[in-house]
Order: structure tokens, then C-alpha cells, then sequence
């Protein structure tokens, strides 16, 4: 993306107004990270520390800045659904969370009825441009939910870790989750 106004360069500065806006001076901010000092968080914070993903996550994480994680994610394209992070204004209230989110379901519903009649249309041989339009909306269901997350973080206490938690341990009872190495290798 060529007027990508996200850059790597920028990402020094912006841990230095994250800190001090989550109100944590150098030190305090440096033993949260296992026990770094005063000199290593300036040194991040001027730019002299080549940053890792792994340094920049534990950071943010300290400050539960979560949508500077997702930054992390972006900037590092960790993942191929990375995207721009979510303004954290938006993830303020919990109310207006859940209002876009059940907007953003109903949006995602039609179109994956779209992509469904496009799909059954298909016939090989015959190429048909994707519908990015519906794979756009269905998409952005991806924010919304994080959105939610994040306001009922702020607001009501949620402990992200405990769901991701409780997910995974479900999902591998039900055999939703990827198998563990030792599953995958008796197959």
C-alpha cells in the first residue's frame, strides 16, 4: 500500500506515547518486561533497539493497548489478516460495540448469502471475478469483534487471555482446533 500511513520507523515514538499515556515511567515499564532497565526502554524508545514483534507485543501488552497489538501484527504482517488497528476511541463503550457489532453480523449474513449464490454458480471452466465486496463485509466482522472485546476489556473487566483460554480448551475437546504435534504425527 503505497499511502500506508502505518510504518515501522514510526513505531519507536509511538511506544514512548503509549508508555506515557498508560501513565508508566522508563523503569516502571522496564521491569514489566522482565527486568530491563531505565537505559533499554530509552534506547527502544529513541529508535536504537532493532524491534521484534515479540518485544513490541510484550509492550503494548504491559500497557493493554491492545490495538497496538494488532499494529504489531500489521506492521510485522504476522498474519494474513493483519490489518490496519482499530481507532481505540471506538473501543471505548461497550454499548456502541455491541450495536455495530450485531450491524456488522446482519451486513455479514447477506453477504455470505451473496458469496453463497456466487459460489453455486461457479462452473469450471468458466473463471467469474471474486465478490470482494461480500468477502469485504464478511471481513470486517473481524474488527467488530475485536472492538467488543477490547471495550468489555476496558469497561467490565473482561480477561482476554481467560476466553482465548476457554476457547481453545473447548475447541480441542471438539476437535475444532488444530491437533496438537503429537495428534498430527499418530495420523
Amino acid at each position: 500500500m503505497e499511502n500506508n500511513p502505518y510504518n515501522l520507523d514510526n513505531l519507536p515514538s509511538i511506544m514512548r506515547e503509549i508508555r506515557k499515556r498508560y501513565g508508566f515511567n522508563q523503569f516502571q515499564l522496564g521491569r514489566l518486561l522482565g527486568g530491563k532497565g531505565q537505559q533499554y526502554i530509552s534506547d527502544v524508545e529513541n529508535g536504537l533497539i532493532t524491534l521484534t514483534p515479540q518485544l513490541c507485543i510484550k509492550w503494548f501488552e504491559a500497557c493493554e493497548a491492545y490495538e497496538h497489538i494488532d499494529l504489531v501484527h500489521y506492521l510485522f504482517r504476522l498474519h494474513p489478516t493483519a490489518a490496519a488497528p482499530i481507532d481505540p476511541a471506538l473501543n471505548e463503550s461497550a454499548s456502541t460495540a455491541v450495536i455495530n457489532m450485531i450491524h456488522q453480523l446482519k451486513e455479514a449474513l447477506q453477504a455470505t448469502e451473496n458469496l453463497g449464490k456466487w459460489l453455486a454458480r461457479e462452473r469450471p471452466g468458466r473463471a467469474a471475478e471474486l465478490p470482494i465486496n461480500e468477502i469485504k463485509q464478511i471481513f470486517d466482522l473481524i474488527p467488530a469483534n475485536k472492538t467488543l472485546i477490547y471495550s468489555l476489556a476496558r469497561n467490565h473487566g473482561l480477561k482476554i487471555q481467560e476466553v482465548a483460554d476457554r476457547w481453545t480448551r473447548k475447541a480441542l475437546v471438539d476437535h475444532v482446533a488444530m491437533a496438537r504435534k503429537e495428534e498430527r504425527q499418530a495420523v
